[in-house]
């Protein structure tokens, strides 16, 4: 709606606005027949009452658990009405803007305080807030997404018994259990109570959650599973337990069908973060001129120090110190995942890191441009977004990420296996750890470095690296001593020791087989497969490289020959199918078995 003139209100009409105002009620029917313009111009009329008018206005949105700002305010008054905010009047927006910094106060000490209030077992959804980077955010719990009532209803027991329990919900959670429990559903549907629950509908949830696809195609994770399992299996513990609530009227379950099930070392199952390559390194690097200014200071800060997303974050104004070196200072932050146990062993809040002046004047430089803001919101914290009309609070996480990710598509950043790289922030820490122990640092330095409270995590990444390292070190040893092309998945088989005597054998020729060397270990036992070319194309112990790739050319140019003459005697006496044939199949695994050594060899990577 555009915000031009109109003919000033008709006595009958500003009769109908000083109703509704008296009674806390939008302005819809008027502005409809009014411009929203004219209206407001008589609200201004005066000031007082129109102050508390918005502010009556103001308290209905807080008593449906909305938060405020100026645009909810306005829509509560005129709804539907979307012109720019500027176009209402720098008047009329000054005290709709203070109106709006009252309710956002009162609002902090009633919608926390209140969450209570919404733990009912009448209700659908909960509207929980909580604090986060210091303003409210909403936590819904959305019990209608479970299909079955009477699971939906045991369920909100359980909840409310957890929120009693701990002062939380966990949404995360809460979305796991309702997609297992509507997969039980689907499986069985005779289900309708958790008591109802076989344990062999625990193992085909188990089985049917390891197929399931998530809606971007890919399959829900081991750790995620064992999530969805044991989330389940605790709220049958509810049901059973003493801390069932009196007023719960289902049937009780006697035995948990989920107690049989059980997982181990879930860590490993977690996919861990990637090292960025130092190629992917090299390229952003080269292009992250690009990002805006502090987007820029964001990366240069992450690929420096390592540290969390939150850490980072959360820095505050006097994070910079200096250092009794020279071109370095000290970077003070607050490592939040470990703030507890640093407490529990007297280390204090804050932790320190070096890093170079050039990188600790640009961040003090920040630090000074964004003074008006901390001063206006009384926080610490130097990374704040301010949007117009709504709570400031510390800058969402995303814009830079993402802004990272458009450079990779921009310039087709990609790893190793071929692939788009796919950026989080979290590869800085374990990049920085990489070269930390590249560069010679010892356990306790890199503990150090990372905010560890213990050197156990530390170790971890040393025996990553390590690993990595050693399989890299391996892999490119044997391709210069001998020309060949040899996998990490294929060396990870032979221990150290082994590994000795596979060069000594590679030396004496002992394990050369046609066009190349093959892997299978001396306590396997001789190859079964040794009576043709054909099974050492495609197994997967043959090791070959650039010494044959004129013998492999010949071999392909012949095997393509076959296959054409094969497939032009099919078409010339008019036979269809003929992908199925044996005699086809068999020439043509061959085919693709020759090109799939060819194109590794020229490409100077490992065949799969």
């Amino acid at each position: 709606m555009k915000m031009g003139k109109g003919s000033p209100l008709t006595e009958l009409q500003r009769q109908q606005v000083r109703d509704a105002m008296k009674n806390a009620q939008d302005l819809f029917e008027i502005s409809r027949n009014k411009n929203v313009s004219r209206v407001i111009d008589y609200l201004l009329e005066d000031k007082t009452f129109l102050e508390h008018y918005l502010t009556a206005m103001a308290a209905t949105v807080t008593k449906q658990r909305q938060q405020i700002s100026r645009r909810v305010l306005i829509l509560s008054i005129f709804p539907y009405e979307r012109s720019a905010l500027k176009l209402y009047g720098e008047e009329f927006m000054a005290i709709l803007s203070a109106v709006v910094e009252r309710e956002r106060l009162e609002q902090r000490r009633v919608f926390v305080a209140e969450n209570h209030m919404q733990i009912s077992i009448h209700s659908e959804v909960w509207n929980l807030y909580e604090w986060h980077s210091g303003a409210l955010r909403l936590k819904s719990i959305d019990f209608t997404k479970i299909t079955c009532p009477s699971l939906r209803y045991e369920m909100k027991f359980y909840w409310q018994c957890q929120y009693e329990s701990i002062g939380k919900v966990s949404v995360p959670l809460y979305c796991c259990q309702y997609m297992a429990i509507n997969t039980l559903t689907e499986v069985n549907p005779q289900i309708k109570y958790f008591s109802d629950i076989t344990e062999t509908d625990a193992k085909a949830l188990l089985m049917t959650l390891e197929r399931k696809r998530k809606d971007d195609g890919s399959l829900f994770s081991q750790y995620y599973i064992a999530k969805a399992i044991n989330s389940i299996k605790r709220i049958i513990d509810y049901l059973m337990g003493e801390m069932r609530a009196n007023e719960l009227e289902t049937p009780r379950p006697h035995l948990n069908p989920f107690a049989a099930i059980s997982f181990h070392n879930l860590r490993e199952y977690n996919t861990p973060t990637n090292v960025i390559p130092e190629d992917v390194v090299a390229e952003i690097d080269c292009h992250s001129k690009e990002l805006s200014p502090l987007n820029k200071l964001l990366y240069d800060i992450f690929s420096n120090t390592g540290l969390r997303l939150k850490e980072v974050y959360f820095l505050e104004a006097d994070c910079i110190e200096p250092s009794h070196y020279e071109n370095i200072c000290q970077l003070k932050f607050k490592p939040h995942k470990v703030l507890a146990a640093r407490k529990r062993h007297g280390a204090g809040d804050y932790h320190r890191i070096m890093i170079p002046k050039n990188l600790a004047d640009r961040i003090k430089a920040y630090i000074d441009e964004t003074a008006s803001k901390r001063s206006k919101t009384g926080y610490p914290y130097i990374f704040l977004s301010q949007t117009p009309g709504y709570e400031t609070a510390v800058m969402d996480s995303m814009p830079f990420i993402r802004s990272v990710r458009h450079i990779i598509e921009k310039y087709d950043i990609r790893g190793d296996d071929g692939e788009l790289w796919h950026f989080t922030s979290r590869q800085f820490r374990k990049t920085i750890a990489v070269s930390l122990i590249e560069n010679g640092a010892t356990t306790a330095e890199l503990a150090y470095w990372l905010g560890h409270m213990c050197s156990d995590t530390a170790a971890k990444y040393y025996s990553e690296v390590r690993k990595m390292k050693l399989a890299e070190f391996n892999t490119r040893f044997f391709r210069e001593k001998f020309d060949l092309l040899l996998s990490a998945e294929q060396l990870e088989e032979f221990p150290e020791e082994e590994r000795k005597l596979l060069y000594v054998d590679f030396r004496l020729e002992q394990r050369r087989v046609e066009f190349g060397f093959c892997l299978v270990k001396a306590a396997d036992g001789h190859c079964t497969n040794r009576n043709s070319l054909y099974n050492c194309v495609n197994c997967r112990n043959l090791c070959t490289g650039k010494k044959c790739l004129p013998y492999w050319m010949e071999l392909l140019e012949q095997q393509r020959f076959i296959v054409n003459n094969l497939i032009e005697n099919y078409r010339r006496n008019n036979i269809d199918g003929y992908e199925s044939f044996m005699e086809y199949k068999q020439e043509f695994r061959l085919l693709q078995g020759y090109e799939n050594i060819v194109n590794a060899i020229n490409g100077g990577v490992s065949r799969e």
